[in-house]
C-alpha cells in the first residue's frame, strides 16, 4: 500500500464514499478505509428525499434501475383515520448495502481514489498537536503507518477518530426513543406507492416503499418497551405493527427477510467538525433520532461540504479558517433539523379519547375542511416563531404547488 496521500477517509459508507468521488472529481489523492467489507448492511434512516445528490455523484440512473419505486405521496394516519397527500419531488428507499456497493463502486472510476475495505484504523499518528496519518490494521494482522494532509472520521455517531481528536459535543441529549425495522416481502400495498406514518399510543409507526413487493416496515416505541419487544423481536414487532390501522390485513402474506433490527436509541449531539490535521462528517460530527429521517441527506450534504471546503483550501484559503468556516456552515444547515425532531419525539404522547375522537370527526368532515383550509396560512405563520424549519418546509413544499406567500 502506498503510504501518502492527500486525505484519508475513515468510513466508507454514505459520508465517506460520496466524499471520496467528490474529491476523485478533482484528483485528489484519497485513501478511502473501512473495517467492514462490502456489501453489508448498516443501521439506517433509509429516507433517501434529496436524490439530486445520487444525480451529482453519478449514480443516479444505477440506484434506480434496481427496481426502486418512485414515491410521490405521503399518508399520516392518526388512530383509524388518516390525511394524506402528494409530495412536490419523489423519494427513493434503498436498501443500505445496495446503496454503499454502488457508491464505491463510483470510486473506482477515479485513478486517484484507493479502496481498502476490511482495515481497521488502530489509532492516529500526531506531528506535536497535528494529525499526520493512521496506523491501519489488515485483515491479516498487518499494521500500515499512512501519512497525510487530513484525516477525515467518517466513523459513525461511535467515531474513533472523534475520540481520539477528543472532538468537543454540544447541544447533547440523550437517546429519546428505541428504533426497530426490518424488510418485508409480500405487504399488500396501496395502489401508489406511498410513504406511510402511523402516529399511534405516541409511537410512530412507518412503511417505506422499497422494490415491488418488498417494503421496510418499522416502529419508534415507548423506552420502557424495548427490552421486552428483543426478547421476541418478531413476534413482538408484528404483533404490535398489527395492531396499527389497516395493518392486519395487509401482514397477511407478509414474510420478514432477514432479522429485526433494533436499537435502544441514536444520541443526539453536534461534535466540533475539525482540528489540526482533522476533520468530521455524517454521524461522526452529528447524530439526531431517526424520526424524521434526515440522517443519509445530511451526511451527503455534509460531504458535499467538506470537498468544496477543501477546494477552497486549495485556491489559497486558509485551512484552520476554511474548515472553521465549514463546521459554521454545517451547523446553519443542520441546526433546524435538530431541533424540529427533538420537538417532534419529544412532544409524541398517546392521543385522548377527545383527540382522537375530533380528528376522526374532523378528517371525515367537508365542512370542517371549509372552514379550516382558509386558515392555514395564518396557522403556519404563527408556528414559524417556535418551529422554524416546520414552517419553512411546508412552506417551500406549498411554493413548489403553486403557493404564494403573503409575507
Amino acid at each position: 500500500m502506498e503510504k501518502r496521500f492527500d486525505v484519508v477517509i475513515v468510513g466508507a459508507r454514505v459520508g465517506g464514499a460520496s466524499l471520496a468521488i467528490r474529491l476523485g472529481e478533482i484528483g485528489k489523492k484519497v485513501l478511502l478505509l473501512d473495517k467492514a467489507s462490502f456489501p453489508s448492511d448498516t443501521l439506517s434512516t433509509h429516507h433517501m428525499s434529496h436524490v439530486e445528490y445520487l444525480k451529482k455523484l453519478g449514480v443516479l440512473e444505477e440506484v434506480e434501475t434496481s427496481g426502486l419505486r418512485k414515491i410521490n405521496r405521503m399518508r399520516t394516519y392518526i388512530g383509524s383515520s388518516f390525511v394524506e397527500g402528494p409530495r412536490a419531488s419523489y423519494t427513493i428507499i434503498p436498501k443500505r448495502d445496495h446503496l454503499d456497493h454502488i457508491l464505491l463502486k463510483r470510486t473506482k472510476d477515479f485513478p486517484s481514489v484507493t479502496l481498502k475495505e476490511n482495515h481497521a484504523v488502530r489509532e492516529l499518528i500526531w506531528e506535536g498537536d497535528k494529525v499526520v496519518g493512521v496506523i491501519a490494521e489488515d485483515s491479516i494482522g498487518y499494521r500500515h503507518s499512512i501519512y497525510c494532509d487530513l484525516v477525515v472520521g467518517a466513523d459513525g455517531k461511535h467515531s474513533n477518530i472523534a475520540h481520539w481528536v477528543q472532538a468537543e459535543e454540544y447541544k447533547r441529549q440523550d437517546p429519546l426513543r428505541p428504533v426497530l425495522y426490518g424488510y418485508y416481502e409480500g405487504v399488500k400495498p396501496l395502489q401508489e406507492p406511498t410513504t406511510e406514518i402511523f402516529l399511534n399510543d405516541g409511537r410512530i409507526g412507518f412503511l417505506f416503499p422499497m422494490e415491488e413487493g418488498r417494503d421496510c416496515l418499522g416502529l419508534e416505541i415507548h423506552p420502557d418497551e424495548f427490552k421486552a419487544m428483543m426478547k421476541s423481536p418478531k413476534e413482538s414487532f408484528e404483533q404490535l405493527y398489527a395492531s396499527l390501522y389497516g395493518m392486519e390485513g395487509r401482514l397477511q402474506k407478509a414474510k420478514l427477510q432477514g432479522r429485526i433490527i433494533g436499537t435502544s436509541g441514536m444520541p443526539n449531539f453536534f461534535r466540533k467538525a475539525y482540528g489540526k490535521g482533522w476533520a468530521l462528517i455524517g454521524d461522526a460530527g452529528h447524530s439526531k433520532d431517526p424520526s424524521t429521517g434526515l440522517g443519509i441527506n445530511d451526511a451527503f450534504m455534509q460531504s458535499f461540504l467538506l470537498a468544496e471546503t477543501l477546494q477552497l483550501v486549495d485556491q489559497g484559503e486558509s485551512p484552520s479558517q476554511a474548515l472553521e468556516a465549514f463546521q459554521e456552515e454545517r451547523d446553519r444547515r443542520l441546526m433546524p433539523g435538530f431541533h424540529l425532531t427533538l420537538n417532534y419525539v419529544q412532544s409524541l404522547r398517546k392521543w385522548t379519547k377527545n383527540e382522537q375522537a375530533l380528528f376522526q370527526a374532523m378528517a371525515s368532515n367537508p365542512m370542517v375542511w371549509n372552514k379550516l383550509v382558509p386558515n392555514l396560512s395564518e396557522q403556519l405563520k404563527r408556528e414559524a416563531a417556535d418551529i422554524p424549519l416546520l414552517h419553512e418546509s411546508v412552506k417551500l413544499e406549498a411554493e413548489s404547488f403553486g403557493y404564494i406567500p403573503d409575507y
